[in-house]
């Protein structure tokens, strides 16, 4: 009787410990299952977030552009009611030459200096080219230049020509004891001839301190060789 006693007690411990055993299973399993629930959570809500800051900074990057663009548009037309040139304006050049009466047009990449520039800029950069008359220009002839046709698509230049204007190529002058070889407009030196005036007669010296104008390059040689004789 005490035998039976013994094992029906040892069967109800063997049962309590299985169960509890599997109470702790699945505790310990639904603990990690939350653990896992939470973590994936956390995940997500941090991949939401980010992705929301992201899309926050783009927008306001983008607005960022927009003002600027707004101010810079703003900016232009306070300082100019008329329209100004940028870096996609047609620049055409039109030459007109008297003594063959031909017009030529030429395209050319709008010069950096005129982005920006508005008609009234434009104007004042013809008069400032003929008053720093470029060499090349003047020998060509160059009699005028001037705006023809302005808008913020087309820029229209005119030149006028008329080599019959150009009456000499050459001048030359006493520069501290030494004869210099100008080009005709008197401001680029074409060469320094190395030749000393005290080795010329008093006649050619006075010549030239007041300057001589040479037609051309066969007078220039002409001369100059008369010079070194």
């Amino acid at each position: 009787m005490m035998n039976q006693k013994i094992l029906w007690m040892a069967g109800c411990f063997g049962v309590i410990a299985c169960v509890t055993a599997g109470s702790v299973m699945s505790y310990r399993f639904a603990v990690n299952t939350m653990e896992e629930m939470q973590t994936d959570y956390e995940s997500r809500v941090s991949e939401l977030v980010e992705v929301d800051v992201t899309k926050q900074l783009e927008q306001k990057a983008q607005e960022v552009v927009q003002e600027t663009i707004k101010n810079n548009s703003d900016i232009i037309s306070a300082n100019s009611s008329e329209d100004a040139l940028d870096i996609n304006t047609v620049y055409q050049i039109q030459k007109y030459d008297v003594t063959k009466d031909t017009t030529t047009t030429e395209y050319e990449t709008l010069p950096e200096e005129l982005v920006g520039f508005t008609r009234k800029d434009v104007d004042a950069y013809c008069k400032e080219y003929m008053d720093i008359l470029p060499v090349e220009e003047y020998l060509a002839g160059l009699q005028s230049i001037g705006v023809s046709s302005f808008s913020k698509e087309r820029l229209v230049i005119k030149k006028i020509y008329d080599s019959s204007k150009v009456t000499y190529q050459y001048y030359l002058i006493a520069v501290e004891g030494e004869v210099v070889v100008y080009y005709g407009d008197k401001k680029t030196v074409y060469e320094y001839t190395g030749i000393e005036t005290k080795n010329l007669t008093k006649e050619e010296t006075t010549a030239l301190k007041k300057g001589i104008e040479v037609k051309d390059e066969k007078e220039l040689f002409s001369i100059l060789e008369n010079y070194t004789s």
